[in-house]
């Protein structure tokens, strides 16, 4: 795979990224993952880890959808003749690759795509995707915003008028709305949203539908911390023979599966036997739920620790591994990391050195994927800063937080967020005031 340089915009230094141009599902599924995720051309900078995507070129090929997309960036500004010179090597090699039996027309009549937008909804539109739902999906974005700004005398009528697109896709948006007002540790804007989804559960039959799924959820939690060291066998047949919905049947189902194991079955079907009339039925009934709940728990679990393994095995051939584990960034996780040891620990037992050993160098390098640079760790914990005087505070306990390192970081991003507007005014605000304390 072949490499580029550019330079960062946040510190100045040479990021390097691997670029991929030609997306092939026929040779490589997971191309189709990878582009649609936008783990693809992830240009990276060493010194501070700043990360964006470069625009290429790019040619886009299925197979199985007789799909054959060009995209050539526009900001690349470069005549059409020119654009051909580019991407007509690039079909040719996939043309080139596929056996006579399998070169259909559609590759000889490759789909130009004008915007990035219109090659993922094409890719998309093959799947049963629409442009009508990808619209409708932008269409609710938009709504919660608006709501977020509608006057709270006016919020119910609005509400109410847009209740048709108020549904579990609009609310698991808003629930991801929330997740990164969080991770931003925006507690202004998370408190919005949340008062915002409070009233949705209220004023929309969606709402109060999953509220009450909630609630049970809630409880089926309380309920099981509650019994603390007390929660065993016996103690979770209880919570289960008396589960009052469906849905808190599910989450202790989901939570407490490593415990519903042969022995609970056994247990459970000795209290079916001992039980009359509806007792039995409904003691029956919570069984087959139970086998139903497990089997498909554990059916999902192997299959995403199959998917893990793939993209192991896939990191692991690449020759540049650290730039494949950029790349793959966003499907790094704890599974992934706990899959990544126990292939380690199969290597050390059979003596494959040369296995073990790219192994522990993988893990290597997702540590240092997930350890921050000094000044973000330092400029994370002063965005955790209550006010004016707790932050004073912060850095007279630590000098390092003043460094012209810091100082340069924080007007950077200040800086980034006006030109780009990438930054909520609730963290702009925060990192002024950082700024202002610096300068002092």
């Amino acid at each position: 795979m072949a490499q580029t340089t550019t330079p960062c915009p946040r510190c100045g230094g040479q990021m390097i990224a691997d670029v991929q141009q030609i997306f092939d599902v026929g040779v490589d599924p997971l191309d189709k993952e990878r582009l649609l995720r936008g783990a693809a051309n992830i240009a990276v900078c060493p010194s501070c880890g700043y990360q964006s995507q470069i625009a290429m070129p790019i040619v886009y090929h299925d197979p199985e959808k007789e799909l054959l997309l060009t995209y050539f960036p526009p900001e690349l500004n470069m005549p059409m003749p020119e654009q051909q010179k580019v991407l007509g090597p690039m079909i040719t090699k996939v043309v080139n690759s596929l056996p006579p039996e399998k070169k259909k027309g559609y590759l000889f009549q490759p789909r130009t795509m004008l915007t990035y937008d219109t090659l993922f909804e094409t890719i998309l539109e093959a799947d049963g995707i629409t442009k009508e739902m990808l619209n409708e999906q932008k269409y609710k974005g938009e709504l919660i915003r608006r709501l977020l700004q509608t006057a709270p005398d006016s919020l119910t009528e609005v509400i109410h008028q847009e209740e048709s697109h108020i549904d579990q896709s609009f609310f698991l948006m808003l629930n991801n709305t929330m997740d990164a007002a969080v991770q931003m540790r925006d507690k202004d804007s998370y408190e919005k949203l949340r008062a915002l989804q409070d009233v949705l559960f209220k004023e929309t039959a969606y709402g109060r539908e999953l509220k009450v799924k909630a609630d049970f959820t809630q409880k089926a939690i309380t309920d099981l911390q509650e019994l603390g060291d007390k929660l065993n066998r016996d103690t979770l047949l209880e919570l289960v023979l008396n589960s009052p919905d469906e849905v808190y049947l599910q989450t202790l189902t989901g939570l407490a599966r490593n415990g519903m194991d042969y022995e609970f079955f056994t247990k459970l079907s000795s209290r079916i036997n001992s039980a009359e009339g509806e007792e039995k039925e409904k003691f029956t009934q919570i069984r087959t739920q139970l086998l139903d709940l497990t089997q498909r728990i554990d059916k999902a679990l192997a299959e995403e620790k199959e998917a893990r393994r793939k993209l192991l095995e896939e990191i692991l051939k690449q020759d540049d591994m650290e730039s494949a584990v950029y790349q793959a960034v966003r499907a790094i996780d704890q599974q992934f990391t706990d899959v990544v040891n126990e292939e380690l620990t199969a290597a050390r037992k059979a003596g494959d050195f040369m296995r073990s050993g790219k192994l522990q160098q993988l893990l290597d390098l997702i540590q240092k994927l997930y350890t921050a640079p000094e000044e973000i760790q330092r400029l994370e914990t002063m965005l955790g800063a209550e006010n004016e005087e707790a932050l004073e505070a912060l850095i007279e306990e630590d000098p390092g937080m003043a460094s012209e390192e810091m100082k340069n970081l924080v007007a950077e991003l200040i800086e980034e967020g006006r030109t780009q507007n990438s930054l909520t005014p609730e963290v702009t605000e925060k990192l002024q005031l950082i700024q202002k304390v610096l300068a002092k």
